[in-house]
């Protein structure tokens, strides 16, 4: 039984994905949409909260001369562990054994699960800014709880906390056509389509991301890449938050741009997965 179906449609929003095909791919229980395209060992873009498969586009296609490539859209919940049992299931379904995971803030946790659940399977993970949890809790001061976190929006100054809790801003969703910004006009309606029922677009909502099991461990070389804009390398050496994870290689690189690293540095980022995803002599 063939795990997916082309998705023909004149209606598809985002035909800037070359050669990868839209499909609805067997995921779970149900189906998901997906990219998929390309011949070679299979890499698999996982995108990450707020967003789809589509925040791929300007990543994925080139690495279909190399690679069997795999952009699936994630659910929208927390559970990494049967995320990843889900992935896994849909490569060997694919005819893949093994694959290469690169994964995008929450879709960086399912990638580290998949490798710790599968480390004869998984060859590399690349976590593009995504630090594993719990690393956040027990090191908070006034400075990173300001910056970010829900609970504390409202000790910021107008008009901050009544942006962040109720919509992504006006510059972000409905982009001005000569906009400089590095969102694709048809991707952010992507995004904006699979906002969860009831759920306001880009309003967070309260979650916590579950810790990682103490045992789990990644055998396979890991990439870790972050923002020279975005928080992460201000609070943190991310790199050294992985090792313990890890007991193959961990390397990492620090990108000009902010935290939609495949927006908004396509290039840098291909280039540096091109490097690390290269055969070793």
């Amino acid at each position: 039984m063939c795990p997916y179906r082309r998705i023909v449609s004149a209606m598809d929003p985002c035909m800037f994905f070359g050669q990868l095909e839209l499909m609805e791919l067997a995921w779970g229980a149900g189906q998901c949409r997906a990219r998929l395209g390309g011949k070679g060992p299979l890499l698999v873009f996982l995108h990450g909260q707020v967003q789809s498969h589509v925040a791929w586009h300007a990543v994925a296609p080139a690495f279909s001369r190399t690679h069997t490539v795999l952009c699936p859209d994630l659910p929208h919940h927390f559970d990494f562990s049967q995320q990843a049992r889900d992935l896994l299931r849909a490569a060997h379904a694919l005819g893949h054994d093994r694959l290469a995971i690169v994964g995008h803030g929450t879709g960086g946790h399912v990638a580290a699960h998949a490798a710790a659940q599968a480390p004869h399977r998984v060859t590399h993970v690349a976590e593009i800014e995504c630090i594993p949890s719990p690393s956040h809790h027990g090191r908070t001061d006034l400075a990173f709880e300001l910056s970010q976190y829900q609970a504390c929006w409202f000790a910021q100054l107008h008009p901050k906390p009544e942006s962040a809790t109720v919509t992504i801003p006006e510059a972000w969703t409905r982009p001005e056509p000569d906009s400089a910004g590095p969102f694709n006009r048809s991707a952010v309606a992507d995004y904006l389509d699979k906002v969860p029922p009831g759920q306001s677009p880009g309003a967070t909502g309260h979650f916590r991301i579950p810790p990682y099991p103490a045992d789990l461990r990644i055998g396979c070389p890991v990439l870790v890449a972050w923002s020279r804009d975005g928080r992460l390398g201000g609070w943190y050496d991310p790199t050294d938050l992985w090792r313990p994870y890890a007991t193959g290689p961990v390397t990492g690189v620090e990108l000009a741009c902010g935290y939609y690293i495949p927006e908004e540095a396509p290039q840098a980022l291909a280039d540096t997965l091109t490097s690390f995803l290269a055969p070793k002599a």
